[in-house]
């Protein structure tokens, strides 16, 4: 499969379905747009009709009393002018990540001695995962680990990496309804077990389970700290994304 054909792919299993079949519940498609869970994934617009589109998914977001609009650009096939579009309407640049994918047949997680890789089934892995978050990111992405519980036990299974009972690393497995791709997100590491090989065997971990749930590809929105782990572990790039966030209120 070529580069193209992968991201012909990738886009028809994670950011619109051209023929308005088998649509993930949380997606909205419009002739314009694909929302999905507050942002918007793709776009089709006009030269000339930019401004009223942008303004117009505006007020869709504002009226669902949104605290902000992330749109989301891809490099493959973003409008030219339309991140300067978005910025001249208030929309604030965000960091740009590499979309990395590979094939699941990864095979199992690495042994390291002294770590377990779990996944997550009860509120006191659920409040480590909730922890580990604050720890790496300064933020997470639930109100409590009672939540973050119900989403892993959910759509969205977590797994934990402990190195001799201490919460080291972690990332959970997103699935879009319809789709031949696995999404790995939320992967973060305690910043004093960094660069000792215990986040490697987490990727590997979710990874299987996509091959499991019947995924052929696997991708991640990577930043500088995990994209040579990726790398190494055989992930090739495919595209980049770009968000670009409105704030309400602001």
């Amino acid at each position: 499969m070529t580069v193209d054909e992968l991201r012909a792919a990738f886009d028809a299993s994670q950011r619109r379905r051209p023929d308005k079949t088998n649509l993930p519940r949380a997606w909205t498609q419009t002739p314009f747009v694909t929302r999905d869970h507050g942002q918007i994934i793709w776009q089709d617009i006009a030269a000339s009709e930019v401004q009223d589109v942008i303004a117009a998914e505006l007020d869709v977001a504002r009226a669902t009393g949104a605290e902000d609009l992330e749109w989301k650009l891809y490099s493959h096939d973003a409008p030219e002018g339309f991140a300067k579009a978005l910025m001249a309407a208030g929309f604030e640049r965000q960091p740009t990540e590499t979309i990395l994918v590979r094939t699941s047949d990864l095979g199992p997680p690495t042994a390291v001695p002294g770590l377990e890789i779990v996944q997550i089934h009860t509120l006191e892995q659920a409040s480590h995962c909730f922890n580990l978050a604050l720890q790496a990111f300064g933020n997470n992405w639930d109100k409590t680990p009672e939540e973050l519980l119900a989403r892993a036990l959910g759509a969205e299974p977590f797994w934990l990496g402990l190195y001799e009972g201490q919460p080291v690393s972690m990332g959970r497995l997103t699935r879009t309804e319809g789709g031949e791709f696995a999404g790995l997100y939320g992967g973060a590491s305690h910043p004093d077990f960094r660069r000792r090989g215990f986040y490697r065997p987490v990727v590997q971990a979710r990874v299987q389970a996509a091959a499991e749930l019947g995924c052929k590809w696997v991708f991640s929105e990577a930043l500088p700290t995990s994209e040579p782990i990726l790398r190494a572990l055989g992930f090739e790039t495919l595209s980049q994304v770009t968000g670009y966030l409105y704030r309400f209120g602001d």
